[in-house]
């Protein structure tokens, strides 16, 4: 039974490999996953990553394709209705004994940078 805070669909993209440590263009990695809203961070998990930034974090919740979580690492980018930057992943356990999920925090890519006008 999925729970009812997991409706939301995702997919992952991750950096190509175009070898000698060079990255490529990011491209769709994961599909048809199934995950909470984008929710601000949590006090809790702000503390227990050690967070202490000025940026906006948001989290979201994936819970697994089966039996296993998915394959995701910090620097991809989760997609929704907007693109997000992974900066952490971390296995969320289910104290009642049920699936575990990962917990994803994330920020928003931006897409473009407003200009500003240089004065006369």
């Amino acid at each position: 039974m999925t729970h009812p805070f997991m409706s939301e669909s995702y997919s992952t993209k991750r950096n190509t490999n175009l070898g000698n440590n060079i990255k490529g263009a990011p491209i769709t990695y994961l599909a048809g996953l199934l995950g909470t809203p984008v929710w601000n961070l949590r006090a809790d998990t702000i503390e227990s990553l050690g967070i202490s930034s000025p940026r906006k974090f948001k989290e979201v919740y994936l819970v697994p394709n089966g039996d296993t979580l998915p394959d995701i690492r910090e620097g991809d980018i989760l997609v929704g209705s907007e693109e997000f930057r992974i900066d952490s992943v971390a296995e969320w356990p289910d104290l009642s004994g049920g699936v575990p999920c990962l917990v994803i925090v994330i920020q928003q890519i931006k897409s473009s940078w407003p200009t500003v006008e240089p004065e006369p």
